[in-house]
């Protein structure tokens, strides 16, 4: 069942499943900007609005216009850390070939002396394209600390690097599921198609902006039609075995969930990477760094 407000409703066993899936940060600013009704039979205040500060970050309105672009808040310190990891994938990057050609970019200066007709060097990707869906959990508890966010944001956005530079188009989404009793909320947010680049700005705010959990997100939230007490809490965040089952994702799309629980403890940023790659799990032939090992050399 599809409401105005595009909300999906589905069955799944005895659960009730309210989705919302966008397909942009900006078509999420749209669907704000239109100011959707509040279920107040639920809602009677709004977190999305009330939550403090220090809890949630900037009010509501500022964290609406943050998913047209601008949010830089400790945008350079995340850069920074990002180019250490960037470092130890050039030295060590062994997925392209170089072949003899006619054109390319670098010259063969002997092919050249000789009068040989290809006279330079083309990189070539050394295995067929493929496609990978990648599913990134938003939400995380209370007890996760700003170090652990940021390194995951990087460790993620590495990671789509290192297989797109390996000839693997990545989906990129990123998405919240939680539940009270037998109704469950899922929105989804379309980051980074397969043909596009990486925005790594763009990707910044959700992946690592409060506002965008808590306010945001939140404000979806307050305007679903739920039966269920969801004021209380707010919902209790699925694992993953519940999500995959609930969702229907299977197990060849990769899914990062709370930094925890991909080994990230925010300490050291080259540790963290190689626990979060043992983590995912991903076929041998793809070629990732041992980064701790990378670093020290």
């Amino acid at each position: 069942m599809e409401l105005d407000n595009h909300c999906v409703i589905e069955r799944h066993g005895g659960l009730y499943i309210y989705k919302m899936r966008f397909r942009s940060l900006s078509e999420v600013e749209r669907y704000l900007r239109t100011n959707p009704s509040v279920n107040a039979e639920i809602f009677y205040t709004q977190k999305s609005i009330t939550a403090s500060p220090r809890f949630a970050g900037e009010p509501l309105e500022k964290a609406i216009r943050y998913c047209l672009g601008g949010y830089d808040n400790n945008f350079a310190r995340f850069m920074q850390i990002k180019k250490e990891i960037d470092r130890v994938n050039l030295k060590k990057n062994h997925n392209r070939k170089t072949v003899a050609a006619v054109v390319g970019s670098r010259p063969n200066v002997p092919a050249f002396i000789a009068g040989a007709p290809k006279t330079m060097y083309r990189m070539e990707r050394a295995q067929e394209k493929k496609f990978i869906e990648i599913y990134m959990d938003l939400t995380y508890d209370h007890t996760t600390d700003e170090e652990q966010i940021v390194n995951r944001g990087i460790l993620t956005l590495n990671l789509i690097s290192l297989l797109e530079e390996q000839g693997i188009y990545v989906n990129f989404k990123v998405f919240q599921c939680c539940y009270v009793n037998d109704e469950v909320f899922y929105v989804e947010i379309d980051l980074k198609k397969p043909e596009e680049r990486i925005n790594v700005q763009k990707c910044y705010y959700p992946m690592c902006g409060k506002e965008f959990l808590r306010r945001v997100l939140v404000r979806i939230m307050e305007s679903m039609p739920f039966k269920r007490n969801w004021f209380m809490s707010y919902g209790t965040v699925m694992n993953e075995k519940q999500i995959r089952s609930v969702l229907e994702i299977p197990e060849d799309k990769i899914m990062i969930l709370a930094p925890r629980a991909m080994g990230i403890l925010g300490k050291n940023i080259y540790e963290d990477a190689d626990a979060f790659l043992s983590r995912i799990k991903l076929n041998e032939e793809i070629y990732f760094p041992s980064y701790r090992k990378q670093d020290e050399e």
